[in-house]
């Protein structure tokens, strides 16, 4: 068996497990109990949603950044021979 097989049928298990090791979080999420010490932490699903827009904002804050310090792509190179 060859290394790219193995490397395909492993990632193919990794994507089936994560959406449900995400459902099953979700599920302990809204039946745990939590000891919150203040009232939007007992919003169920807060931290998830809290996490999903942090995420988002660091992608967008990286695209960002990226295309202000981002140069030209010919910025090095340049026919001109002084």
């Amino acid at each position: 068996m060859s290394g790219k097989t193995e490397t395909s049928r492993t990632g193919r298990r990794v994507m089936r497990a994560l959406p449900t090791l995400c459902a099953l979080l979700l599920v302990g999420e809204i039946i745990i109990h939590r000891h919150a010490y203040f009232a939007l932490e007992a919003t169920p699903l807060f931290f998830a949603l809290f996490g999903g827009v942090a995420a988002c904002l660091v992608v967008g804050g990286s695209m960002l950044m990226s295309r202000l310090i981002t140069r030209a792509p010919d910025y090095y190179g340049g026919d001109d021979d002084a």
